[in-house]
C-alpha cells in the first residue's frame, strides 16, 4: 500500500486534525493561480503603472469568478436534468 506523508510547520495552537482541515482548504490555491495566469492572461499583467496593473488584475479576477459561477450553474443544470 502507498502512504502519503506531509508536514505542516506553523505557530497556530490547534489540534492536528483541525490544522489539517484548515490547510487542506488552501491546498488548491496554486491551481487557481495557474488558471488565472494561463487561461485568463494573468501572466501579462505587469504594466508600467501600479493602478493600471491593479485594474487589470481585478478585471481578470472578475472574469474568472463569472466563468466559475457559469460553470457551476451549467454543471448543476446538467446533473439535475
Amino acid at each position: 500500500s502507498q502512504y502519503r506523508y506531509s508536514v505542516i510547520v506553523t505557530n497556530i495552537d490547534l489540534p492536528a486534525a483541525e490544522l489539517w482541515r484548515l490547510y487542506r482548504g488552501r491546498a488548491d490555491c496554486e491551481n487557481r493561480i495557474k488558471e488565472l495566469k494561463y487561461d485568463f492572461g494573468g501572466d501579462s499583467l505587469n504594466l508600467k503603472n501600479f493602478w493600471a496593473t491593479e485594474a487589470a488584475l481585478l478585471t481578470v479576477m472578475m472574469a474568472y469568478n463569472l466563468m466559475s459561477l457559469f460553470r457551476q450553474g451549467v454543471m448543476r443544470s446538467n446533473t439535475v436534468s
